[in-house]
């Protein structure tokens, strides 16, 4: 059985970034009064709109969840969870809508990747990017603990925002994953702060690592969002690859028509079913 582990949120060896860097970067958090528990990282893809692993939002409470984004706080109105799940939702997105609270500010939204639409489920498409291997110009983002400190499960702990430079790969978790093909499966995108070679070798490279739900996975120079992180796996003896999610699927075109909907409608009268009612349009 292929297990798709949950991240941990924590970091190793990264650099602390700023917000204002990234204006689009949000918290979930699972209190509708505190700053904790923070729950995963977010990004904001349209008005009122916010974009993470889908396992991140899967068992939250609506009524206990909030979005903080450029230092406010916003209710979440709706959650969208893909209606065909990938296996243990490794592949994907899931996206939260807010309420129409006051905000003194603009919307700032994040570039999302469009370099291509899915053309299969076994990710040839993404081979043929041709920016697997040894492509140096990523970096993931997002709110992490340090490791060890991550291990401590309290409600308060500290969540920083922080960036790694990151290898993007079609076979390194295939490799990796299953000692050297031992075994068939985890043909997916993956990154890592070292090349498969490296990680072979035991590089020293590769004992940085980040892995937060819902990081942002984007392009150092242009800043586009070409995924979020979803899950990996853990090692007492080295770091391991981990798998992100690209919004390019028909699903995610098809949730986020969902959001949309949801996010326009201006009923004040909600019923059992009424947001998946709205939705039916989308999901034609």
């Amino acid at each position: 059985m292929l297990l798709f582990n949950s991240l941990e949120s924590y970091q190793v060896g990264a650099t602390p970034a700023q917000e204002a860097d990234y204006p689009w970067i949000a918290r979930v958090i699972h209190s509708r009064h505190l700053l904790m528990p923070h729950m995963c990282t977010a990004i904001c893809i349209d008005t009122r709109i916010f974009m993470t692993a889908a396992r991140c939002i899967y068992s939250l409470k609506i009524d206990h969840t909030t979005v903080l984004y450029k230092e406010q706080r916003f209710p979440a109105q709706a959650f969208v969870l893909p209606s065909n799940q990938s296996k243990q939702l490794f592949d994907d997105i899931g996206l939260i809508v807010v309420d129409k609270t006051a905000f003194r500010e603009t919307w700032t939204t994040a570039k999302l990747f469009s370099g291509t639409n899915r053309t299969d489920n076994n990710f040839g498409w993404f081979k043929n990017l041709g920016i697997s291997g040894n492509n140096t110009e990523y970096k993931v983002v997002g709110y992490a603990t340090e490791k060890g400190l991550h291990r401590i499960k309290t409600a308060s702990m500290k969540f920083v925002l922080s960036e790694l430079p990151v290898i993007i790969d079609i076979d390194m978790c295939s490799a990796i994953y299953t000692f050297n093909y031992i075994i068939r499966g985890f043909f997916v995108p993956c990154y890592h702060s070292c090349t498969l070679k490296e990680f072979n070798s035991k590089d020293e490279k590769c004992t940085k690592f980040h892995g937060v739900e819902g990081g942002a996975v984007i392009h150092g120079k242009t800043k586009e969002v070409l995924g979020v992180a979803t899950w990996g796996a853990h090692s007492n003896k080295c770091e391991l690859p981990v798998g992100f999610s690209i919004p390019n699927s028909r699903k995610f075109f098809k949730d986020l028509s969902c959001a949309i909907n949801i996010r326009n409608d201006d009923a004040l009268l909600m019923v059992r079913g009424f947001y998946q009612s709205i939705c039916e349009t989308a999901f034609k």
